[in-house]
């Protein structure tokens, strides 16, 4: 698998987006057709590589199970490094990337990282989607001891001196959502994902709030990544007469669980929350979701300067229009402090670098402020959103952030 190569300076193009003022043709060579023809991702190398200077491995799933999360994560990514090189780039230099395409595949996650390391030479690793790969990518940055962070929402199962997680923790999602959704809908709970370890996570952590607060989970039923049918799913958890529906179900799976949920109308009387509502999903869902609500720290519809700033470039660069994922987001603030962590550290050297951005903070970022866990779960202020028509994701209640998180297992 090949892979993208990039030393961004001003707008930027990558695999599966076009820049608002390139052409595709102009940049794209003869070799890169070539490669592109023989499969696997687009290569790139840019004339501006100057070598030296900060260089990160981007692991971004833009085909297979979990497209909209993972091209979520390359636009935010590919944002943050730009704002990063128009306002001098790192230790002098700009803030080079490689890219390459995981697929969501464990197997291909780890060589991919193995080679980001050994051949491309990068000193930190971000990105990749389900726990899984980041897991896998995980163990190779921590023998390699290089620095990885994650973008994506959900706890990874590992712990370490050099693994720093700038998503959402379960925690913070299910604290405010489950107690609402008891309240509001009833205690008999199904529990639904797909059949991987963050769905799994995610759940456990849960069912154990549901029957802490007097609640019944009534069902619970995974699938795998991939899957088409979830009618089998949907009619165990319609036969368990839940009052209300919790989803770790993710990618392309979530838009056809929520699908195929509608038109058996378990959707009608029964509530319904969880991942499988984050923005990524509703250009597919659009109506089906409306009403409902989800606990995030992210939507485009915050107020503040840096969220604005972000919410115009990023309709701008992607002609987008549909809610912006808090993925993007995340991957976005999360490639800028990496980048005042090594500006602090003065060096690439992986153990300043990680040390440093232990303590980093984002103030006044696009979400707000945040800081790092002693176990480097990222925390910030967290919202109950509300999907309004035309796919508003409205600020309906601000939660707070957690003081504390409980203890990562990995870390004992």
């Amino acid at each position: 698998m090949a892979q993208q190569v990039f030393s961004i300076r001003g707008r930027t193009v990558g695999r599966g987006m076009r820049s608002a003022r390139t052409p595709l043709a102009v940049v794209v060579g003869a070799s890169t057709l070539l490669l592109a023809a023989c499969g696997g991702a687009v290569s790139e190398s840019s004339e501006e590589s100057s070598g030296g200077g900060l260089k990160i491995g981007l692991i971004a799933p833009v085909t297979g199970p979990v497209v909209p999360e993972g091209t979520a994560l390359q636009r935010g990514f590919e944002l943050g490094v730009e704002r990063i090189n128009d306002a001098g780039g790192v230790l002098g230099q700009p803030v080079e990337f490689v890219m390459v395409d995981d697929e969501a595949n464990v197997s291909k996650s780890t060589q991919l990282a193995q080679r980001l390391i050994n051949q491309d030479q990068v000193d930190i690793l971000f990105g990749t989607i389900p726990g899984d790969t980041a897991g896998a990518v995980a163990e190779v940055s921590a023998e390699a001891k290089v620095p990885f962070a994650t973008a994506i929402m959900g706890d990874a199962p590992f712990c370490g001196d050099y693994f720093f997680s700038f998503g959402e923790p379960d925690q913070s999602m299910l604290e405010g959502i489950v107690p609402r959704m008891l309240e509001e809908y009833g205690t008999n709970v199904a529990l639904v994902g797909n059949d991987y370890v963050f769905p799994r996570n995610y759940n456990a952590k849960a069912r154990a709030m549901i029957e802490e607060a007097g609640g019944s989970v009534v069902v619970e039923e995974y699938s795998p990544l991939g899957t088409t049918d979830w009618q089998p799913v949907l009619r165990k958890i319609d036969g368990a007469s839940p009052d209300w529906i919790l989803s770790a179900v993710v990618g392309g799976d979530a838009v056809t669980l929520v699908t195929q949920a509608d038109q058996a109308g378990l959707l009608d009387d029964t509530g319904f929350s969880g991942i499988s509502l984050i923005q990524e999903f509703y250009p597919s869902l659009t109506t089906k979701t409306e009403g409902m609500v989800l606990s995030g720290r992210y939507s485009d519809q915050l107020e503040g300067e840096a969220n604005a700033d972000f919410v115009e470039k990023y309709r701008e660069t992607y002609d987008f229009q549909d809610p912006i994922p808090s993925v993007a987001a995340n991957a976005y603030e999360g490639v800028q402090a990496i980048a005042r962590a090594v500006e602090e550290a003065g060096t690439t050297e992986a153990d300043a670098v990680a040390e440093a951005l232990a303590g980093t903070t984002v103030e006044d970022g696009v979400f707000g402020n945040g800081r790092f866990t002693e176990d480097h779960y990222f925390v910030t202020d967290m919202y109950l959103f509300e999907i309004q028509p035309g796919g508003a994701y409205a600020p309906v209640e601000e939660l707070g952030a957690l003081d504390t998180l409980p203890p990562n297992p990995a870390c004992s």
